[in-house]
């Protein structure tokens, strides 16, 4: 082979060749990686999505058996608080005369502090006081609370009359209500 034509024929028939067979490889490689990265995110956000759907199944299934008591519980925002609120009270001093159970004040106020003023939901407050013995007490607020599961207990004061079996409660309640 003539000494001239041996650089050359090195650099255009194996060096060039060679530099084009890496430079194809290496971007073929980083293609596969893009590729796999690609599948990887995908196969992940698959997952996640089943995972989601067999949440929100069950959710749905919750929400379809409690169905029925939510249609109840939605009837219960369309009552009037106050009156609600007194009928249970009048209810609870018919079964406790006297100094077992009385109710020494209710106060009924639009929403402006307590959990209620923080959030966008309508509200009102009642501000209740009572006076009677522990039995009495417990009976009335258990009786409030279950028929009217809307309230929620804001502020809760109890004292011991002096030199009486009797307590003071104050209570502020916040009773949620329909927009």
């Amino acid at each position: 082979m003539n000494p001239f034509y041996k650089k050359p024929v090195i650099a255009f028939g194996l060096v060039a060749p060679l530099l084009v067979i890496v430079v194809l490889l290496g971007i073929g490689l980083n293609y596969k990686a893009g590729l796999e990265k690609t599948y990887a995110d995908r196969k992940s956000g698959y997952s996640d999505y089943q995972r989601t759907q067999m949440v929100r199944e069950g959710l749905e299934e919750t929400v379809r058996i409690q169905e029925p008591i939510m249609h109840k519980w939605m009837s219960l925002f369309e009552t009037a608080t106050a009156s609600r609120v007194n009928e249970i009270l009048g209810e609870v001093q018919k079964r406790f005369p006297g100094e077992e159970f009385q109710q020494t004040s209710f106060r009924r106020t639009n929403a402006t502090s307590g959990i209620g003023g923080a959030s966008a939901q309508p509200s009102v407050q009642l501000e209740l006081k009572f006076r009677g013995t522990y039995r009495g007490l417990q009976n009335a607020f258990l009786d409030l609370e279950t028929h009217m599961p809307q309230l929620q207990l804001d502020m809760l004061k109890i004292q011991q009359e002096t030199n009486r079996n009797v307590l003071t409660a104050d209570l502020t309640y916040t009773a949620w209500q329909k927009e």
